[in-house]
């Protein structure tokens, strides 16, 4: 869905850059096609979560934000419940619910400018993929 892929563009990113070599403690991961894979990460081992992905906030195309999931309500309207089509702040109120460990968690959003079926990125965001990456690897050390 073209800038709506830019959480899955930044894992790729890194891994083809091996940017993780100076953070040994950090796993980049891929729950674009099941977020209840999440769910493996709610434990004691895991200290903290950083989630990107696109987010329309208003803001200029290519500006991100970090936010909690409290600063949020999901309005994605789920067709079933699948795998293929979930939302991940459902999935961490299932979480809580049934008495998972939750560690610190915590939103990139990045604004997209197009939302299409389409691969790529927008321009904006494609000249950006380094610093996106570098911010949410920053953020994790924090």
């Amino acid at each position: 869905m073209h800038d709506d892929s830019i959480g899955l563009r930044i894992i790729e990113y890194i891994a083809e850059n091996d940017l993780l070599k100076e953070f040994d403690q950090v796993e980049a991961i891929d729950l674009s096609a099941n977020v209840l894979n999440l769910f493996s990460y709610l434990n004691e081992t895991t200290q903290k979560i950083l989630i990107v992905d696109s987010a329309k906030m208003g803001k200029s195309p290519g500006e991100y934000v970090f936010f909690s999931p409290d600063d949020v309500v999901t309005e994605k309207k789920l067709q079933n419940f699948s795998t293929h089509e979930g939302d991940i702040l459902k999935v961490l109120q299932l979480a809580k619910d049934t008495h998972y460990k939750i560690p610190e968690i915590e939103f990139m959003g990045i604004e997209p400018e197009v939302i299409k079926s389409d691969n790529g990125l927008s321009e904006i965001l494609k000249v950006k993929i380094y610093d996106y990456s570098v911010a949410a690897l920053n953020r994790l050390l924090q």
